[in-house]
């Protein structure tokens, strides 16, 4: 890990425009993770821009007060064409980059900091993937950590770090929270860090739509596999009868998760006429991130995901319920 922090270190140090990036519809190990390494990089005096394909949620707003996080739009196509290095967090596959991937092809020096299996060995010149890490966020910790400890006196710093951990361990809460996981967490809250608050921006900031939107998901819940799964499906109608944003589908995976009797839970979602997106959840029991490979997704081995694009969704879903119901015999 030490030569590939000092590979990264010396591409930063030796390049004069940045560019950092995550995946579309950003969550927050992904935006924690790139404004935490912006922090570090600008004190370099580097230019550097974050530039993300799609917004977003509000909800995640408060770890960005400077509002430093940009949204692409062509105005930024030549700074983009003309980057000496990008540095691509959390994102499984440069696909989920959407117009940045075409825009950034010819900068020779591409490199993906990610805790997820990687699709890309052909995109990124340079890959570090540490698949135990719980986070991104952790990653870039251990990076900082390497790198400057000083940024991390930068309350900004800490709170985006802070915020990628808690999202992606569900609060500690899951598997892949590690003795060291704590210890990160401690030296934030060293730092400044006030926990509840972060706490109550992620989890207890529920829009009235969303709250319809999840009355929604329980008044239409659907069981497979002698009960062992639950799944539910959002169609864009949905969305807009409850007044709801896409982005307020999340976490309906894990609540379906959390009913008693159910080891695996999926929610389908509209994103648009004939796309659509599968979020997977298991307790432990039950592997799913190769079942979420079967339709050109992937992710951790008790949450994964995949986008697909299809005229008949009923099929899909029949399809999903196929593969899980050989995996629970």
């Amino acid at each position: 890990m030490v030569n590939s922090f000092k590979y990264i270190d010396n591409k930063i140090k030796n390049s004069d425009s940045i560019l950092l990036s995550t995946h579309e519809n950003p969550d927050c190990d992904g935006l924690g993770s790139e404004i935490a390494l912006y922090y570090y990089i600008k004190g370099l005096g580097k230019d550097c821009k974050i530039i993300n394909s799609t917004p977003m949620s509000d909800k995640y707003k408060f770890i960005d007060p400077e509002n430093i996080v940009e949204v692409y739009n062509r105005g930024q196509d030549n700074w983009l064409k003309n980057i000496d290095l990008a540095i691509v967090l959390d994102i499984g596959s440069h696909e989920r980059l959407k117009e940045i991937s075409s825009l950034t092809k010819n900068c020779k020096d591409k490199i993906s900091i990610d805790h997820h299996i990687s699709k890309d060995n052909d995109f990124f010149s340079f890959e570090l993937v540490d698949v135990e890490a719980p986070a991104t966020g952790t990653i870039i910790w251990d990076f900082l950590d390497y790198s400057d400890m000083k940024t991390f006196n930068d309350i900004k710093v800490s709170n985006a770090l802070y915020a990628a951990i808690i999202t992606d361990t569900g609060s500690f809460r899951y598997s892949n929270t590690s003795p060291k996981t704590h210890i990160i967490a401690s030296s934030l809250l060293e730092n400044g860090v006030e926990p509840n608050e972060i706490y109550q921006n992620v989890y207890e900031n529920r829009s009235k739509s969303q709250i319809a939107l999840l009355a929604h998901v329980i008044s239409s819940i659907r069981y497979a596999a002698k009960g062992e799964v639950a799944y539910a499906y959002l169609s864009e109608k949905d969305f807009k009868k409850c007044g709801a944003s896409l982005f307020e589908n999340d976490g309906m995976s894990d609540f379906l998760r959390g009913i008693d009797g159910v080891e695996v839970s999926f929610v389908v979602t509209e994103i648009k006429p004939n796309l659509y997106k599968i979020s997977f959840r298991s307790r432990k029991k039950y592997v799913i991130n190769d079942i979420a490979a079967e339709f050109g997704g992937g992710g951790h081995a008790l949450a994964a995901g995949a986008t697909v694009e299809t005229d008949n969704v009923n099929k899909l879903v029949d399809k999903i319920i196929y593969h899980l119901e050989k995996r629970i015999k």
